[in-house]
């Protein structure tokens, strides 16, 4: 096979963007030798684009207008005997490109002076020819390989650029634990990796019971972002649906022409889907970092689904554990629920305002209200005996109810023995121990003073005596929501921690405005001073709470 037709590809038109070259000469027969040797020619599908200058000031110009050239062929002997060389040096320096090629073409034989050594290594010179033995197949062969080397330089780059997009578009990806935290931050990374538009959806097959084949929407951006929690199939939109129905084990990554899809696969028959709206390119790379992504997402997308299970097993556990402990001490309905979201937002609201940083972190916040529903998990060593005895506790009842903190802790910080770090359950077994202590030091069983005793006890300690205060029981009636705040507010500093006190207001006043509903309905009047309020706050406050 003859070596011209070895260069080119006669496969018709070019579909890629022509190389661009300069052929920079004040003498006007290098250009039309160019024209000649490199008529038809293409390199990986793409063509030549010629474009001529005859000084350096043109070609300088040229090289502002079209960054992207490819190759120079270029004549030193401009406007001075240095005037190619010095353009060199401006485009590697001053402009600070690399990749073009550069072809000296030359009157002159190469002498081999120290000046012109210099010159090739110190631009990067990719070839240096007689122009007198330049036949334009020689031309045509050279300007072939100087190309292929550009390409290659281009293809580096990309890649470069690509595996910086990826390791944007990867990273923390395991680090979001929870399907709400990671599906929305999915959708901004495969846009930003790919460049190709913001229009986007995230959703999930098979995680409704019993199982189906309805694909739900979990996360949206772009056009899409109205669209929440609502099937794909209600969208108005049969393009995104048929592109979302190709997607198989066989069929994970899809490159078109205007949109991307990817499928993320999760143990126990749930499918994660992501559409990508959008003109791109589709070529191999494309292809090959969509693949990388989808497997890297896709082991976040499993770990995020079984996290979220683990978190509703343990949570159904610790509910379970807590409603029997409830159930035991006879407490009011919606006591737990109201316990774990208020516990929860007290935290939530010292954490947003900087207090206790060396207790409160985004974990501990997280786990807190969980936590104390296991409070008093300890009351179900007490027999039903002394938990129904009427009136006064003394003696060996009141020491049998006051030992439910240390039984909770015992049964707490053994079950949390095999778990690392600060785990629910050992915040759950502190709160179990401590919650009847007192700021003062005047509470039960160790007599715990102010930050001494455990962050999350002092914020149980407020939360449980507000429910047991608003909430009716047998022996007594309700007391209104605001007599129970002052009361509250009137503890701080004795009973309570004043800080964990100003928080709590903060919470019921959002509450009492966001969602009034959240409060029990009121049952009968006390009156301020209307006797005892029943056995749950002489177990918290001894015979205090009757001379109130």
């Amino acid at each position: 096979m003859p070596q011209d037709a070895a260069l080119e590809e006669t496969g018709g038109p070019a579909a890629k963007p022509p190389f661009k070259v300069l052929v920079v000469d004040s003498d006007p027969a290098l250009l039309a030798t160019a024209r000649l040797a490199l008529d038809g020619l293409t390199i990986d599908g793409a063509g030549v684009e010629l474009t001529g200058a005859a000084s350096a000031a043109e070609a300088c110009e040229a090289l502002r207008r079209q960054a992207d050239t490819a190759l120079i062929l270029l004549e030193t002997a401009l406007e001075t005997p240095r005037a190619g060389l010095e353009l060199l040096d401006h485009l590697r320096r001053e402009l600070g490109n690399r990749r073009t090629r550069i072809l000296v073409c030359t009157d002159d034989r190469i002498t081999g002076t120290e000046d012109e050594e210099e010159a090739i290594a110190a631009n990067d010179i990719g070839d240096w020819r007689v122009k007198a033995e330049l036949t334009p197949r020689a031309l045509r062969t050279a300007v072939a390989g100087q190309l292929r080397t550009f390409a290659s330089l281009q293809a580096l780059a990309a890649g470069r650029k690509g595996l910086a997009r990826m390791l944007v578009a990867t990273t923390g990806l395991l680090e979001m634990r929870t399907p709400d935290v990671l599906f929305p931050n999915i959708l901004p990374r495969v846009i930003g990796l790919l460049g190709i538009g913001h229009h986007a959806l995230l959703c999930i097959q098979g995680d409704t019971l019993p199982r189906d084949r309805k694909i739900r929407v979990r996360a949206s951006t772009g056009r899409f972002a109205k669209w929440k929690d609502v099937e794909v199939a209600d969208l108005g939109e049969p393009r995104v649906e048929a592109a979302l129905e190709r997607l198989s084990p066989g069929s994970e990554t899809i490159v078109e022409p205007d949109f991307c899809a990817l499928l993320l696969r999760a143990n126990g028959g749930i499918t994660g889907m992501i559409y990508v709206e959008g003109s791109n390119d589709g070529n191999a790379r494309e292809w090959q970092l969509m693949e990388l992504f989808r497997n890297k997402c896709s082991i976040a997308f499993e770990n995020a689904l079984l996290i979220e299970e683990l978190n509703t097993s343990q949570k159904a556990t610790v509910l379970a554990m807590g409603a029997l402990a409830e159930y035991k001490d006879n407490a009011a309905t919606g006591h737990l629920q109201r316990i774990e979201r208020l516990v929860g937002s007290i935290a939530r609201e010292l954490h947003g305002q900087g207090r206790f940083r060396d207790e409160l972190d985004a974990d501990f916040v997280e786990k807190v209200g969980l936590a104390a529903l296991l409070h008093d998990v300890g009351m179900l060593s007490v027999s039903d005996e002394t938990l129904g005895m009427p009136g006064e506790l003394t003696g060996i009842d009141m020491q049998r109810i006051q030992r439910h903190t240390e039984i909770g802790h015992r049964i707490l910080a053994e079950a949390a023995v095999p778990l690392r770090g600060r785990s629910l359950l050992s915040i759950a077994a502190e709160i179990a121990r401590y919650h009847h202590e007192r700021y003062d030091g005047s509470g039960y069983r160790e007599g715990l003073r102010g930050s001494a005793i455990p962050i999350g006890a002092r914020i149980m300690a407020v939360a449980d005596v507000f429910d047991a205060l608003i909430t009716s029981r047998q022996y007594r009636s309700a007391w209104a929501v605001e007599d129970a705040i002052a009361w509250i507010v009137d503890r701080s500093g004795r009973d309570f921690d004043p800080e964990v006190v100003d928080a709590f207001v903060h919470v019921i006043r959002r509450f009492q405005t966001d969602d009034p509903g959240w409060f029990p309905k009121a049952g009968g009047s006390h009156g301020m001073l209307g006797g005892a309020i029943g056995r749950k706050l002489r177990a918290l406050f001894g015979r205090r709470a009757e001379a109130m």
